[in-house]
């Protein structure tokens, strides 16, 4: 079942928690931080309102690398004071600040660490596809996810390293009562008895750890981890209904030195990996591509790996969409024009069902595995500023836009056509 939450800042002042409650979202992050010095304007009056809603609340920091890490562990610490029931400290990652890989990891290593040690809550870490996966690292995998990705796809991308997603923004541009123009939406599935899923393997962990579940570690939500999830409910006062939702994740996510544990079980046989629900889809892969060099690679391997037989097929399912019948079709062709359409989906999926599972693991990987960019000599903002129409000018240009993806370009134009009309 999808729990509906929002997020917002001080780009949403005016916020009516209130009607945004009665519109049935039952949580939401606010940005409390940024950087060592940065405190949100809104986000004293929207904590507690929303408190005082009945919304299940959380807070998230605006990392800057580059910025002192003290100042931002302090300034975080006593700005955001997290009560029982409300959601983990957030650390929103999104810009490098001109470090290497390695730094960022590190510096945002003491923040994290610090915080949990301050909080007694594990932070998530809120990040996008394309920023994470040009970071081709796996550090930080065993904390939370919350992933911003906008897409028609079932599930979002999940970048390098983690196995599952623990919070979805799907869209920027949602509308909720009580909010003015658009918000960003968001959503938290919740798991009970039947489910099979990583994040059902992420639940009896947290259980085993708290002393409550002895079972195997396998991702099937049975009988057994019903019975020690309803224990666990019981222990902390909530609605034993055996079901794991967003109050039950937080309340594992919260470390406690008082916990009740049930008489010892034998030790239990190690288990394999649980199996996700679903392969990494096709889809999905396409909807992120950015026309990088690395990218491209990765779609010239995949194609090496299909019977010719199966890419002409393929070629006719696709062609009737969107290319004309004498074209050569190519798969880096394919990203190109993917714009997720009903069509173009369906044949993905049929070509996803023509290759093996451990080709499109490999492809996969292949994809995730991105080199990292190296800081520009310029800015964008500089080049606009010197601009003159020259034809130098204008060819650069033309050069640099024939390298960008469509959805890229649509969404830098709405952004300036938003920033325009200030």
């Amino acid at each position: 079942m999808s729990i509906r939450g929002i997020d917002v800042s001080d780009y949403q002042p005016n916020v009516n928690w209130q009607a945004v409650a009665r519109d049935g979202i039952t949580f939401s992050f606010v940005k409390s931080t940024e950087g060592a010095t940065f405190v949100a304007q809104s986000f004293a009056r929207n904590w507690a309102a929303m408190k005082a809603a009945g919304i299940q609340r959380g807070a998230y920091h605006f990392f800057q690398p580059a910025s002192s890490i003290q100042g931002q562990i302090d300034l975080f610490l006593k700005t955001v004071k997290l009560e029982a029931g409300d959601l983990p400290p957030v650390l929103d990652m999104e810009t490098t600040g001109g470090l290497s890989v390695d730094q960022l990891c590190d510096r945002a290593a003491i923040w994290l660490e610090a915080v949990e040690k301050a909080t007694l809550m594990r932070p998530i870490i809120y990040t996008y596809p394309a920023f994470w996966d040009n970071l081709g690292t796996k550090r930080f995998a065993d904390y939370p996810l919350w992933i911003a990705h906008y897409t028609n796809a079932e599930e979002p991308w999940v970048p390098g390293g983690w196995k599952t997603w623990t919070f979805w923004q799907y869209s920027d541009s949602g509308s909720v009562s009580g909010v003015s123009g658009n918000v960003d939406t968001n959503i938290f599935e919740s798991v009970r008895e039947g489910a099979i899923s990583y994040k059902v393997a992420d639940i009896q962990r947290e259980l085993r750890i708290k002393g409550f579940y002895q079972g195997a570690m396998d991702g099937k939500f049975g009988a057994t981890t019903t019975a020690a999830l309803i224990s666990f409910q019981k222990s902390q006062g909530l609605n034993p209904d055996g079901i794991a939702g967003l109050k039950i994740w937080a309340a594992l996510m919260r470390k406690s030195p008082k916990v009740v544990v049930p008489p010892p079980a034998p030790t239990p046989v190690p288990q394999p990996t649980p199996t996700p629900i679903s392969d990494v889809r096709l889809t999905q892969i396409f909807s992120s591509y950015q026309a990088k060099a690395s990218q491209d690679t990765a779609l010239i391997w995949l194609q090496s790996q299909v019977p010719p037989s199966v890419l002409g097929a393929f070629a006719q399912k696709w062609r009737a969409t969107t290319l004309p019948q004498d074209s050569n079709l190519r798969l880096i062709d394919v990203g190109k024009f993917y714009r997720g359409l009903a069509q173009q989906d369906q044949a993905l999926d049929w070509l996803q069902k023509q290759i093996s599972p451990a080709i499109i693991t490999e492809f996969a990987q292949k994809w995730r595995s991105q080199s990292i960019v190296t800081n520009s000599p310029i800015r964008l903002i500089d080049a606009c500023k010197f601009y003159r129409a020259a034809p130098q000018q204008n060819q650069a240009l033309d050069w640099l836009e024939g390298r960008i993806s469509p959805a890229i370009l649509s969404e830098f134009f709405r952004r300036w056509q938003n920033a325009s009309r200030l």
